[in-house]
């Protein structure tokens, strides 16, 4: 058996963790770059950093975990995009919540929200982007 059988074999739900850990390791890197590197605000660098974590989300996600899927990509990507955009909504707010209300360093704050965020999107794509017709 090769690695890559062995990966196509996990369940759903542990391939939806390895890229969605990805794509949230991309966007919390890609925050921390901007704000130490480049004095951004965090709520700016989030949003630039949600586009960058889109594409790797949505390519592992369509390609990998949900290869299964009988949506074209094109019939895929409105749904995932509104979903992750949801998501992301809710993560900045969350995120100006903890840092300017609670006080918390931006990377506890960005560290727990990217958490609690990834559970609902996991249960959305499942059940509306990538679902099957």
């Amino acid at each position: 058996m090769t690695i890559v059988s062995l990966i196509d074999k996990l369940p759903q739900s542990i391939k939806f963790v390895m890229v969605g850990g990805l794509a949230a390791c991309v966007h919390f890197f890609v925050v921390i770059l901007l704000v130490e590197l480049f004095n951004i605000n965090p709520l700016i660098a989030n949003i630039i950093a949600f586009l960058v974590a889109f594409c790797v989300s949505f390519s592992g996600q369509r390609l990998f975990t949900f290869a299964s899927s009988n949506k074209s990509i094109k019939e895929s990507l409105l749904p995932y995009f509104l979903i992750s955009l949801t998501s992301f909504i809710c993560n900045e707010l969350s995120l100006s919540f903890a840092i300017y209300v609670l006080n918390l360093p931006y990377q506890i704050a960005l560290f727990s929200v990217l958490i609690i965020v990834a559970i609902g999107t996991y249960f959305s794509s499942k059940r509306w982007a990538f679902a099957k017709s």
